[in-house]
């Protein structure tokens, strides 16, 4: 009896201790990974990391796709506005006159000679005048139509360009090209990596 009493209360106590003994408020159960909060983020971060990497390729492979016809239009806009700058920097270029009144050399003559010269240059002077106007008019009538197609020639460039890049100008209005833009499309930079507005379509 002395003995069952004794294997009962050492049971007891053994089973007291152990529970005494048991896990704390806070510590992992069994089975608990403990990094498997952190790791679960680490995983989060790198297939973050990854997306972007994917979508920067992406951009890059498609600013190479499309850079060089970009440029090519990029330089059809430019020779435009030059050819505009040129025609309305051109003037008009009047044909000779006829020869002045030489006063001196026809005092040698008689007056009737010196009157006849006189009205031949007036005749002269009249023909060259009138076909002067009918030159001026013909030419300023062309250059008009000329202005005309250049600027046309360059508003459609601008549109076409405009409405693929819209953020490569400096204005809704310029022709003026955004340096900063203008070098992400050269270089093939990351187009969506600040706020330059519309990217080229895909």
């Amino acid at each position: 009896m002395t003995r069952r009493w004794l294997r009962v209360a050492l049971s007891l106590a053994l089973t007291s201790l152990l529970g005494a003994c048991g896990s704390p408020r806070g510590q992992r159960g069994p089975g608990e990974d403990p990094g498997a909060g952190g790791g679960a983020s680490r995983t989060t971060e790198r297939q973050a990391e990854a997306r972007l990497r994917t979508e920067r390729q992406r951009e890059e492979e498609r600013c190479l796709r499309e850079r060089p016809e970009l440029e090519a239009q990029m330089a059809s806009l430019r020779r435009a506005e030059n050819l505009l700058a040129r025609v309305k920097g051109e003037a008009y270029a009047p044909s000779p006159a006829p020869t002045p009144w030489d006063e001196a050399a026809e005092s040698r003559f008689r007056l009737e000679d010196r009157e006849a010269d006189w009205q031949r240059h007036l005749g002269e002077q009249e023909t060259w005048r009138q076909g002067e106007q009918s030159r001026r008019a013909r030419w300023q009538a062309d250059h008009n139509d000329r202005l005309r197609e250049a600027q046309a020639r360059l508003d459609q460039e601008a549109r076409a360009l405009r409405s693929r890049q819209a953020n490569l100008f400096t204005g809704p209005e310029s022709i003026e090209f955004n340096p900063a833009v203008e070098a992400q499309i050269r270089q093939c930079r990351s187009l969506g990596s600040g706020p330059t507005g519309k990217t080229a379509p895909r």
